[in-house]
């Protein structure tokens, strides 16, 4: 049965035109298995700093307006280059750019780092992407690049050709988007940098959106705000097919999500230095444990270092008393119980300022206080008392859903 893929090649691999003659034999390949295909390309590799280093030189007070005119050029280019080699192995491909009638990335004056217009973009897609598909063309469209309504030419910031993938993927309810790279997919470490790294074949959209976030240079997070939910991406290497192994990433990131743990949780605090004494801190949990307690949550400092656990408190403090009591590196144990543990999370959660200050707001402290907030990549777990939680739960939804979204 026949696909829907939305393609991607990234500048890493564009570098020159061999190798997009050789990215165009792989789209034709990948045509002959019966799959219709959208190709989205960026700048040819070093070719958007020339462009941004030339606009500098030129004036360094260049208008953001302007350098966006000017950077957007390298996709324009590659776009190019890619119908031409294209059409040269008889591929009926139609440039898209942004002075197409068809262009199809509507987004707003943000000179530098725009935001779609979802609703500009579905129709932009529908009217003028979608009939080049039912007439049995390839289009090729500029990655990075949006234009306003007011015919403006933007930019969508860094990993904005992995944007653009994602949003036509969506609004043409595409089958898969395949992302091409230099490198094979994701693996358990940066293969730059570890030789010996391995393949993961198969990612959910929460790991690899954590990895991204951490600076994994493979996929931008920026692609998780936008996937839709049956939506599968497949990270591939450019020396592979089109159809070729890699690693396949699967789910969503809702905007934002707001769950409660549902039994009680301890927060422990362990005086000491426990980072220079990995054999304490195997112990402490060692003992949580022999209580039939469980780890949640663990944040470590030379100076202390914090837990969070389902347990009984008294028993609890006191396996974990009896390892501190035994080494030298720990000073003390303290603990809270009757604690209620709500995680906030999804792609809305990126700047930790702005969520610190919107859930305090939510939750009014002087009447229900906050016993601790951990800010992790794109996630907020607040601890609060046990006995409004759920009311602390409903206050979150509600703020969120009145004053922030």
């Amino acid at each position: 049965m026949s696909k829907l893929l939305v393609v991607k090649f990234g500048g890493s691999v564009l570098d020159g035109g061999s190798a997009i003659r050789k990215a165009a034999e792989n789209v034709k390949e990948e045509l002959k298995r019966g799959n219709r295909l959208v190709l989205v390309v960026s700048a040819m590799k070093g070719v958007t700093d020339q462009l941004l280093s030339a606009a500098k030189e030129i004036s360094p007070d260049t208008p953001k307006e302007v350098t966006d005119q000017i950077i957007g050029l390298g996709e324009e280019q590659s776009v190019r280059l890619m119908v031409s080699a294209l059409r040269s192995l008889g591929v009926d491909a139609v440039e898209v750019t942004p002075n197409s009638p068809s262009w199809p990335i509507i987004t707003n004056e943000e000179y530098g780092d725009a935001e779609p217009n979802i609703e500009a973009c579905i129709t932009g897609t529908e009217l003028g992407v979608s009939p080049l598909i039912r007439r049995g063309q390839v289009p090729v469209i500029c990655g990075f690049v949006g234009k306003s309504l007011n015919d403006n030419i933007t930019t969508l910031g860094r990993g904005g050709s992995d944007t653009t993938a994602t949003l036509l993927a969506r609004f043409l309810d595409a089958d898969e988007l395949v992302l091409v790279k230099d490198v094979g997919g994701l693996y358990t470490a940066d293969p730059e940098k570890v030789g010996e790294a391995m393949l993961v074949e198969e990612m959910s959209a929460c790991e690899a959106n954590l990895l991204a976030s951490s600076g994994a240079k493979v996929i931008h997070d920026k692609v998780f705000r936008y996937k839709p939910d049956g939506l599968k991406i497949r990270l591939v290497s450019f020396e592979q097919p089109l159809n070729g192994s890699g690693t396949v990433v699967t789910g969503n990131i809702p905007e934002l999500g707001v769950e409660a743990h549902d039994i009680k949780v301890i927060k422990l605090v362990l005086l000491g230095d426990s980072i220079s004494e990995p054999d304490a801190l195997a112990a402490v949990s060692e003992a949580i444990l022999k209580t039939e307690g469980t780890m949640l949550y663990v944040s470590a400092s030379c100076e202390s270092t914090s837990i969070y656990v389902n347990g009984s408190l008294g028993d609890v403090l006191k396996e974990v008393n009896a390892v501190v009591e035994s080494n030298v590196r720990l000073k003390s144990v303290a603990g809270t119980g009757d604690l209620g543990l709500i995680r906030v999370w999804g792609h809305a959660l990126s700047d930790p300022l702005s969520n610190c200050e919107w859930i305090h707001k939510a939750l009014s402290p002087e009447d229900m206080p906050i016993r601790d907030l951990v800010f992790g990549e794109s996630s907020v777990m607040l601890l609060v008392d046990w006995e409004v939680r759920a009311e602390a739960l409903d206050r979150l939804c509600k703020y969120w859903s009145e004053n922030v979204e």
